[in-house]
């Protein structure tokens, strides 16, 4: 029952909370529609042809299903709804504590002068989304129940030459997405500060493609089959996205509300996290998703960031 109307019931909630958070908050319904172009060119039309281009590469190349079968046989024996609920107490868990240690650290920005957000999603991301989950999960399974894991190995160690060849996706969606923003946005300058902030972000990426990807939406597959556990894992990532990021690097638009921020968010990372689900379940490489992310992060740093490497 939930394999078969997994993709439903997910692209059902996708639809809810962009189309109510519109027709609620007319400041994002201005904001959408008066730069609707833009949004969407930059939101879905790099990666719509990412994954038709992914879709080319594993059917030419790949052994997706041969891939996929490795994938289940890694999670034989895993109870898979008990982890799935694990793993929504740790996204719980990392939200609350990067909001305790904004609340904690606010006083200390202002006399440091320094914008301490990249720390606080740094230390909250290797705690909630890597190091728990592993420890409860993989490694449990390994040490109490006595069934191990081949899916670190399979995700990270990537041997086969066709499992690589999802970086021509990416190439081509980041040509795009920059030759649509570079022109209004800029590119950062080269510095020490610059390559700080890409090497936090590189660690954050890995810990969430591992989380959202790895693990959230292997399982939700499982259950609810392919698309359905891209969707769902999708709108997973862009609420969350929505709760601690009130600003939208995709749009540039700063949020105003829960509200304003959820349905931004479901047109902007909900699409990207679209691709990056797709591009998992066709080469089961990490390292791709991440590649993709970074290469986000330097097109779309918010202006903040910006501000101070200048």
């Amino acid at each position: 029952m939930v394999r078969r109307w997994g993709l439903l019931w997910g692209v059902l909630a996708a639809v809810l909370l962009v189309v109510v958070p519109m027709l609620l908050h007319p400041v994002l319904r201005t904001d959408v529609l008066s730069d609707s172009m833009l949004l969407l060119l930059v939101s879905w039309s790099p990666m719509l042809i990412g994954g038709i281009l992914a879709w080319a590469m594993v059917r030419g190349f790949g052994a997706r299903e041969q891939l996929a079968r490795r994938i289940v046989q890694a999670m034989d024996g895993h109870p898979i709804v008990r982890e799935l609920g694990w793993l929504v107490l740790f996204l719980v868990g990392f939200m609350v504590l990067m909001a305790l240690l904004s609340m904690i650290f606010a006083p200390y920005e202002a006399q440091l002068d320094a914008d301490l957000a990249m720390s606080e999603s740094l230390v909250s991301r290797m705690l909630f989304l890597f190091t728990l989950p592993l420890l409860f999960m993989d490694r449990s399974g390994i040490t109490l129940d006595g069934k191990g894991t081949a899916m670190p190995s399979l995700a990270l160690k990537v041997t086969e030459p066709w499992r690589w060849l999802g970086m021509l996706p990416i190439a081509v969606s980041l040509t795009l997405i920059g030759y649509l923003l570079i022109p209004y946005l800029g590119l950062p300058g080269p510095s020490l500060g610059l390559l700080g902030y890409v090497l936090a972000f590189i660690v954050m990426s890995v810990c969430e493609e591992i989380f959202f990807r790895g693990m959230m939406q292997t399982r939700l597959e499982i259950l609810m089959g392919r698309w359905g556990g891209i969707v769902v894992t999708s709108v997973v990532f862009a609420v969350t996205y929505a709760l601690i990021q009130p600003y939208d690097a995709v749009s540039q638009l700063p949020g105003d509300d829960l509200v304003y921020n959820t349905g931004l968010a479901l047109l902007t990372y909900a699409t990207a996290s679209l691709l990056y689900g797709y591009l998992w379940t066709c080469f089961r490489n990490t390292w791709i998703q991440v590649t993709m992310r970074v290469g986000m992060f330097l097109m779309l740093m918010p202006p903040t960031l910006r501000l101070s490497l200048d």
